[in-house]
């Protein structure tokens, strides 16, 4: 390959890859108070649950023990749940709190998404829901509604089957279950495009707006393979797989196909980082109860 080709396809896949993913504030040593300590890696392709809260403000920390129920129901998938402190920064009230609580997951002083959906500055309590995509999906002070979004943004991890998004098959009912991810749209959207331009009005907007979908599924699985480019390498070659399938004469297809090596490569690498952790964990172990 000439150098000039592989600049090319450098600024190709930088346009490919270009991050979506979630930015965040206060999530470093200085703002941290309890818990466990996190990274931006820690989060990346994740339902992230934020909760605002304040030991001052009674009616928030009552709710501690509520959202400690959903981290232990959930903390087995690809979630996390962060709480973010917004009152005056005192480490002993905190954890005080979080101990009379029996809170373990991770808190931090005024952490949220960049920018705070936080709209209006509400006071506490306060419910966020980023989903892996690093979009914020809910904002609220409600915990059954916060929890309800949680449910959704975990199920939506790994990319649904249907191409089909909130389209109502009428006209088209036929094609409804040809429109998963992994099987080869162009025939369908072949016939669609010549049906769009239908004199029958429903039939013509019907067509389109399943284009439409097929287009935005499109977008959200180039996020998906962006975010796990990083976060899971071994799902993203899975999605890349699937994309090649659907989309197999795409733009992107010779990009995709050109990056699997290199994240095979990364698949690798943090299978052993992972394996060489548990080790170590488990000597520690060890050493422990030896002492």
């Amino acid at each position: 390959m000439t150098k000039k080709a592989m600049v090319a396809m450098a600024c190709a896949l930088s346009a490919i890859f270009a991050s979506g993913a979630a930015k965040w504030k206060n999530l470093d040593d200085g703002s941290h108070l309890a818990g466990a300590k996190l990274t931006e890696a820690d989060l990346l392709g994740k339902a992230v649950l934020v909760y605002y809260w304040d030991a001052a403000e009674e009616g928030s920390v009552k709710y501690l023990p509520e959202v400690e129920k959903v981290w232990n129901s959930f903390k087995t998938k690809k979630f996390v749940v962060v709480g973010s402190y917004t009152g005056a920064k005192d480490a002993a009230k905190v954890k005080a709190a979080v101990a009379k609580n029996k809170v373990t997951f991770p808190v931090y002083c005024n952490f949220s998404l960049d920018p705070d959906p936080k709209a209006g500055h509400q006071k506490p309590p306060f419910f966020n829901v980023v989903n892996h995509r690093g979009v914020s999906v809910y904002g609220g002070a409600g915990i059954k509604d916060g929890t309800a979004k949680v449910v959704d943004a975990i199920s939506a991890i790994g990319m649904p089957a249907s191409l089909c998004g909130d389209v109502t098959f009428k006209k088209f009912k036929s094609l409804e279950k040809q429109l998963t991810l992994g099987r080869n749209v162009a025939p369908v959207l072949k016939r669609l495009e010549k049906e769009s331009k239908s004199k029958d009005t429903g039939v013509a907007a019907e067509a389109q707006d399943i284009i439409s979908a097929i287009e935005s599924a499109k977008s959200d699985v180039k996020s998906d393979i962006e975010t796990y480019r990083e976060a899971d390498p071994a799902e993203a070659i899975r999605l890349i797989g699937l994309y090649l399938k659907t989309w197999p004469k795409d733009d992107a297809a010779k990009e995709f196909k050109d990056s699997i090596a290199d994240l095979k490569k990364a698949a690798a690498d943090k299978a052993k980082a992972a394996k060489e952790k548990a080790k170590d964990k488990s000597k520690e172990k060890a050493k422990e109860k030896q002492a």
